[in-house]
Order: C-alpha cells, then structure tokens, then sequence
C-alpha cells in the first residue's frame, strides 16, 4: 500500500464516512451489544433467516480490508503523535477488531455489518484482481451522485 486512506487519520472524515453509512447503507447495529431488531430488519432486507443474518458481519465481508499494511494505516492513524509507549491504539484496534470498509472509506468494527455485505471476507492479504474487480463493481452499485462519503468531497 503506497498510503494509507485519509480516514484512518482524520478522525472528522471518518465519522462523516461511517454516518453516511448508517443512514444509507444500515450499518449497525448501532450498539452489538444490544441489537434490538436489527437482525431482523436485516434478515428481511436479505430474505433470509435472523440466525444466517447474524453470521453476516464486516468481520467477514470482502470489502473488509485487515492487510499487515491496512493495520499499520489504522494503528498509526489512531497514536497519531503519541509514542508507542503512551498509545493505546493497538488497544482499540484489537477490542473493536477494526479494519477498513473498502466500500464506503471508513474504520470498520468486524461484528458490525450493512446492507451491502459481500461474502468471502475478510481480506488479509494482497487483493487479487478478480476481488478488485468485484469491490470496484459493488462501488459502482453504491455509489453516491454527491460524493458526500468519499475521501475527495
């Protein structure tokens, strides 16, 4: 990875890109803790049973980005200027089992999910072309005629 994603250091952008996705795409549940009906709302959604639902997560998905690379990206982003000896990023990194959302650019939590899950997930080494092919397709399908979650608005 030449660099890393704008939204693994500007915390702003990020918010901005997961708000996006939680009002447009139904990414949540908000708290996994205590889902109330999302898995329901998103077994209909996929016309499914709420027991398959619950086994689709970002932690799963292929647009679910956790190469070394990505990691480093992320971790970096969130010490920011703190040494390796005050941070605690590799603390949230590893409690949220963040990684990155290829499709809609942003830090992801891996037992969360939306509506454009992709099975094959997550991707944990260098991409090949025909999962660049697929991601860029699934991006086309989503994509947002104002920008308004992307790195460049």
């Amino acid at each position: 990875m030449k660099t890393c994603p704008k939204v693994c250091s500007d915390i702003p952008l990020n918010l901005k890109n997961r708000d996006w996705a939680f009002k447009n795409v139904g990414y949540g549940p908000a708290n996994p803790e205590s889902p109330e009906d999302f898995w329901q709302i998103r077994a209909k959604e996929w016309n499914t049973s709420e027991k398959n639902a619950q086994t689709m997560h970002c932690g799963n998905c292929s647009a679910f980005i956790q190469t070394p690379e990505m990691m480093k990206c992320i971790v970096d982003g969130i010490q920011g200027e703190e040494s390796d000896d005050e941070t605690y990023a590799n603390e949230v990194v590893d409690s949220a089992e963040l990684g990155y959302c290829e499709l809609f650019e942003f830090k992801c939590a891996a037992d969360r999910t939306c509506s454009a899950w992709l099975v094959g997930g997550p991707i944990t080494k260098p991409m090949t072309d025909k999962q660049k092919t697929m991601l860029k397709m699934a991006k086309l399908e989503y994509s947002n005629d104002d920008d308004e979650y992307s790195e460049d608005s």
